[in-house]
């Protein structure tokens, strides 16, 4: 087995400054995105695949998540609207079940779905064909915090979803996810960067000898590639 040393914030800083350095002089806040390029894994095995919501400890900047809840609980709907949360009830998951095409442009519109625990069912069966594929179904513990009791308290779960991530890797080997924006400084994305390499690390079988190759790149900017 092949297990290689931490990655050091030295090497990852730099590469953030340099991928800053190389961006597109445009009129808009970039996005600042990670690229990971995995090995020797084999995805045949479903448990090798990776779905999972994971926690920027610094957030996404500007960057702001649109957030749907799926519930048929009317308070956990009423609580969820007073946060400004787009809320599909029970009658609207029905209506989702009958109409492909308004399914997938709630799809399209928003980056996470949260839905109470008692919804599930309906869920599965409005919107599962549609969310499914694209890595969008809630999820519950261990892999997300998107499945939960309609008591759940409202504003923590919008706060926390604000600085989370989805991280994917399904058909190919590799992974890309955005890490924060360029207004943020180089420290606080090192440490974002960090926190996914760990995240990974932790779970993959040889560690940081299952990652290829890193990169780190601006929304119109030039790839950096952090060496490990």
């Amino acid at each position: 087995m092949v297990f290689k040393m931490p990655l050091d914030s030295d090497i990852i800083e730099n590469a953030v400054k340099k991928a800053k350095e190389n961006k597109f002089k445009g009129k808009f806040t970039h996005t600042v995105d990670l690229f990971i390029i995995l090995r020797d894994i084999d995805l045949k095995q479903p448990q090798n695949r990776i779905n999972t919501e994971h926690v920027l400890p610094n957030g996404l900047g500007n960057k702001k998540s649109n957030i749907c809840v799926l519930t048929t609980n009317g308070d956990f709907a009423l609580r969820a609207k007073q946060e400004d949360l787009t809320v599909v009830d029970k009658e609207g998951l029905n209506e989702l079940q009958q109409n492909r095409s308004e399914a997938r442009k709630l799809s399209r519109d928003h980056d996470f779905f949260i839905a109470s625990v008692e919804a599930m069912p309906l869920v599965a069966k409005s919107l599962g064909p549609v969310l499914g594929p694209k890595g969008k179904m809630p999820l519950g513990p261990p892999r997300g915090s998107g499945i939960v009791p309609p008591t759940t308290e409202i504003k923590s779960l919008k706060e926390k979803y604000e600085k989370t991530i989805r991280l994917k890797m399904r058909k190919a080997l590799r992974i890309y996810c955005p890490v924060g924006d360029e207004e943020m400084s180089n420290k606080e994305l090192t440490e974002n960067i960090e926190s996914i390499v760990n995240f990974l690390e932790r779970n993959l079988e040889k560690g940081l000898g299952n990652f290829k190759n890193i990169y780190l790149k601006t929304t119109m900017g030039h790839p950096v590639k952090i060496e490990i």
